[in-house]
């Protein structure tokens, strides 16, 4: 039934206490796609990677990764799932390599195999020069891409990167993303991310889930909630219009569904839209072929920051 879909979500709560942290949760993430969850401190994503990661039961609901379900199949979801928390699960007394055949090892692999896929993973990550030294002695960067490349040591369907780039400088986060999707594309490797940096999953995500005290407010591709906000704003200034013209764009303006607000004046008009390339191009063009002298337009687009203020600022956040 739900063969195309790597994790299906179906009603999902969890609370601790009479703390609800996640609230009839459902969604799907679709083989092989990039899904990233977005939402405030405190909205529960952790606790949903908790238990997609095994680690967590919920109260409710029910949740199956691979088309198994997470609370009868959970020792055969554990061999399709890869998972990065927040902090590090590094042993930092050991080599790159130590580490990895500790981890081979928990997941029944043999030490060849541990060494042919290791070598792979740590020329990708670009560790493998390194390989020998202490983890210790290794950047931030380093021992996230190592974090990650032990998590994919056993060719996981599924990867979970919980805030994975968090304290890293643009240059590793850029670098790290670059690695990661190449991953997903060759491997097929389906990865769910939750991330405070937006603007990187409107490059990488297939799919974003915005999540606020527990419950999801909206989901879809980072075009599709960006349209939704309608918050892309065009300015037009021209030389002053009579009332005659000033009627006339204003008729030509209600024309047009996708515009949300309109404020015209006789020297300049201002809108908001969900289309704005396309309704700016419809706009010059009518303002020209009406002999309409135009001085200066701008088009300010919408980006995920704008989803993430317009869902989650007046909201609140609560502590998870």
């Amino acid at each position: 039934m739900y063969n195309h879909y790597s994790i299906v979500l179906n009603n999902v709560s969890k609370s601790f206490g009479k703390k609800v942290v996640l609230n009839h949760v459902s969604f799907k993430v679709k083989k092989g796609s990039i899904f990233g969850l977005i939402g405030p401190k405190g909205a529960g994503k952790s606790t949903l990677t908790s238990i997609l990661a095994t680690l967590s039961l919920p109260n409710e609901g029910t949740v199956k990764i691979s088309d198994l379900d997470i609370v009868s199949e959970v020792n055969e979801v554990r061999k399709k799932v890869g998972v990065t928390f927040q902090q590090t699960t590094l042993f930092s007394t050991g080599t790159a390599w130590e580490n990895l055949l500790i981890s081979g090892k928990m997941y029944g692999m043999s030490t060849s195999k541990i060494i042919e896929r290791g070598k792979h993973l740590l020329k990708q990550f670009g560790l493998y020069q390194a390989s020998n030294n202490i983890v210790s002695t290794y950047s931030g960067g380093m021992k996230r891409k190592l974090d990650i490349a032990i998590s994919l040591l056993h060719k996981p369907e599924v990867l979970l990167l919980d805030e994975p780039t968090a304290g890293l400088d643009p240059d590793s986060r850029t670098t790290l993303w670059g690695i990661v999707t190449k991953i997903s594309r060759d491997e097929g490797t389906t990865i769910f991310i939750t991330t405070h940096y937006l603007e990187e999953l409107n490059h990488l995500a297939t799919e974003i889930a915005l999540i606020n005290k527990g419950k999801i407010l909206n989901i879809g591709t980072p075009t599709e909630l960006i349209n939704k906000l309608s918050a892309d704003q065009i300015e037009i200034q021209y030389h002053k219009l009579d009332l005659v013209n000033i009627q006339k764009i204003t008729e030509y303006i209600s024309g047009l569904k996708e515009v949300f607000h309109l404020e015209i004046k006789s020297t300049a008009l201002t809108m908001m839209t969900s289309q704005g390339k396309q309704i700016l191009s419809k706009l010059l063009r009518y303002l020209i072929q009406n002999n309409i002298e135009i001085e200066f337009s701008e088009l300010k687009q919408a980006t995920l920051n704008d989803v993430y203020l317009a869902n989650f600022n007046e909201k609140g956040q609560n502590n998870e």
